[in-house]
């Protein structure tokens, strides 16, 4: 009996204990905020991407701290104060905060941001004669998966995996050639999306649990091997390019680009943030 007294009076010291410290995180992550919105109001790029890269440092996942990073590093361009990776990090932010909102207002002002970001990288290499794709897209099937959320798909396909055993159970039962028509086409409709239902639900399920994808953000990010040696003759990856995270070892990361596989150093790289 003592002891079930005293669990819930250490539950309660311990809240007591952290409360203090969570109010103060979560105070320091509002001021920074505040900070980097004024500091980007001001045109003061270079103290609203300090603001901005410290809210991401404490672990604050934000589409709109994420959307007010990337604005923070196209200023920093615009203003010609650019640093090396500075297109890339905007390209980072935008695409992150696309990704994470639920806004459509955001999600279009980021998506419209990032194909202008990618269209100064685009300009560039075109001066200096290298290829101009910096978005190759991705593949057909994770397209598809993208389009509807996991839950979505597993009732899908849920639903039609009870009409198609439906159909086939009035086809097999009922003695009227009508109904077995009926039956017959409910099935063969129920079948095909069925099995894109299933697949789509075990894709999307796949990617949430595996996929990682990043950011490169430098303009020299040659592909090399994994011990960090250069592939000779090899271009370098885009910068503001959306890469699939394949392998990481030491300072290397292996990504996929389109159709091609290397590895690049892992500095070159700013991983995108997920939603839980």
């Amino acid at each position: 009996m003592a002891r079930r007294r005293l669990l819930p009076a250490c539950v309660c010291l311990v809240f007591a204990l952290l409360a203090p410290a969570l109010a103060r995180a979560d105070g320091d992550a509002a001021r920074l905020f505040a900070q980097g919105t004024k500091a980007l109001h001001d045109g003061r790029a270079a103290d609203a991407i300090g603001a901005f890269e410290a809210l991401a440092d404490r672990g604050v996942v934000d589409p709109v701290a994420s959307y007010d990073r990337g604005l923070a590093y196209a200023m920093r361009v615009r203003i010609g104060a650019e640093v090396p990776g500075d297109l890339g990090r905007a390209a980072q932010g935008f695409a992150e905060a696309r990704d994470l909102s639920r806004d459509p207002g955001l999600v279009d002002d980021a998506s419209r941001a990032l194909a202008l970001v990618r269209s100064e990288v685009a300009r560039r290499r075109t001066r200096a004669g290298e290829p101009v794709e910096v978005d190759p897209g991705r593949s057909l099937a994770r397209t598809v998966a993208g389009l509807l959320g996991e839950d979505t798909w597993s009732v899908l396909a849920a639903v039609s995996s009870a009409l198609l055993a439906l159909g086939l159970f009035v086809r097999w039962l009922s003695g009227a050639a009508r109904v077995r028509v009926g039956g017959a086409i409910a099935a063969g409709v129920t079948a095909p999306v069925l099995a894109v239902a299933t697949t789509m639900t075990l894709a999307a399920r796949h990617d949430r649990l595996t996929l990682r994808e990043a950011i490169v953000v430098s303009a020299d990010a040659r592909p090399s091997d994994e011990r960090g040696i250069t592939v000779p003759g090899a271009t370098p990856l885009p910068e503001a390019a959306r890469v699939e995270v394949l392998d990481t070892h030491d300072a290397q990361s292996r990504v996929r680009f389109g159709k091609i596989a290397a590895w690049v150093p892992s500095a070159d790289l700013r991983p995108l943030a997920r939603a839980d």
